[in-house]
């Protein structure tokens, strides 16, 4: 590729990539808020947390190391390989019954997605050189994203029958496929100069730059909220408040919609305007604020619940936007260490989470897991504040 592309052939590209990954986070959409769920027809609670920690732990270990691979074999080949791995093992999770390969699927499939949604990262990077758009086009590629986010909850409370999850796997191993075949446009692309995590190196880049640190942070917290929220709610809701899944399901596509309705304006704004830390600060402060409030509702008003879900993903997408457009206005496209450092943060903060709330629920009821984490949440405005703002 071109390390210059005229603005037709980079909006051409610009759009494949969209279109992969709408396709790409419908597939994982449908799943992701289910897996709990479905472990714990198999495993205990601690299992099931075990199983996220476990998982999470092999997706660090190969996403500090996704630049050497990357370096070998170029990224073409790698997320095509990231991709078949993907589809065999979410075809895996459909079709086995055993705790066993469902817990060996499960762990492939968690460590996959995090190196195809890495590629991803690097593939718009290469594209897009003009920092000025990179707000607006995060902005787009996350709604694009988060509209079919919105749309799989709503698929889940048809697709459920008697807590039954094959036809779910099944479906999301499908949407997946059309991926292999739009990458192909990108067979040439040649890969930048490579930079390798080497942690210590990595790290001491991110603790000489206060905002790429504070923004690291930013990021991490806002992957610990979507952690316990992801793993907890759905069995919190299930089991505790009583919620059936096809209620669950339209619960989870309200309380999405504003990753659809917010974040292209705060994108356009952060470039033109006011920066991304009046947003982030923001966004932290209503996220925790909200999810604060959840522990005191223990009654199953399913529009009291859909409200306040909402009002936490109001705070959530202000804040993902806002961490999105920070971090690549500050990295090149060549700094694949630190944008693979960068997202590790999710696979940590899988790891971080089930351990907390295991050692929390020794100690408090399940409802009160939610004051934990909101009050966490509020304390992430320290670190928002702490940025130097890029307007």
């Amino acid at each position: 590729m071109d390390k210059i592309l005229s603005p037709f052939k980079q909006g051409k590209l610009l759009n494949t990539l969209f279109l992969s990954n709408v396709f790409i986070s419908f597939h994982y959409a449908l799943i992701i808020y289910i897996n709990s769920s479905f472990l714990s027809t198999l495993f205990s609670e601690t299992q099931v947390s075990a199983l996220y920690i476990i998982s999470s732990a092999g997706s660090t270990i190969l996403l500090i190391n996704a630049s050497k691979i990357l370096e070998k074999i170029g990224v073409y080949k790698f997320i095509i390989l990231s991709l078949i791995i993907e589809i065999i093992s979410t075809a895996g999770l459909a079709l086995s019954d055993s705790a066993f390969y469902v817990s060996l699927w499960f762990i492939i499939h968690t460590v996959t997605i995090s190196l195809i949604l890495f590629n991803m990262d690097v593939l718009i990077e290469s594209i897009e050189e003009d920092k000025t758009k990179v707000g607006s086009i995060r902005a787009t590629y996350l709604t694009l994203t988060n509209i079919t986010i919105v749309i799989a909850p709503f698929c889940l409370s048809w697709i459920i029958m008697d807590h039954i999850f094959t036809n779910v796997y099944l479906i999301s191993c499908l949407s997946i496929l059309p991926v292999y075949f739009l990458i192909k446009k990108f067979r040439d692309i040649k890969s930048t100069e490579i930079h390798h995590i080497r942690l210590k190196e990595t790290a001491s880049e991110y603790i000489k730059n206060k905002n790429l640190y504070n923004i690291l942070i930013s990021q991490f917290l806002l992957q610990l909220f979507y952690a316990f929220m992801i793993i907890y709610t759905p069995i919190y809701l299930e089991t505790v408040i009583g919620f059936s899944w096809a209620e669950i399901g339209i619960i989870f596509t309200i309380m999405l919609l504003p990753f659809i309705l917010f974040e292209v304006p705060l994108g356009e704004l952060s470039d033109d305007k006011y920066g991304e830390k009046e947003f982030l600060t923001i966004g932290f402060i209503v996220m925790g604020l909200a999810t604060l409030f959840i522990s005191f509702i223990t009654a199953q008003i399913f529009w009291m619940w859909a409200t306040i879900l909402f009002i936490t993903r109001i705070g959530a997408s202000f804040v993902e936007v806002s961490v999105e457009s920070y971090f690549f206005k500050q990295v090149d496209k060549e700094k694949t260490d630190v944008i693979s450092f960068f997202r590790i943060a999710r696979p940590i903060s899988f790891i971080v989470a089930p351990i907390l709330a295991t050692i929390i629920l020794q100690f408090i009821p399940f409802q009160y897991l939610f004051i934990f984490i909101g009050t966490t949440m509020i304390l992430g405005a320290h670190y928002s504040l702490s940025l130097v703002d890029t307007r």
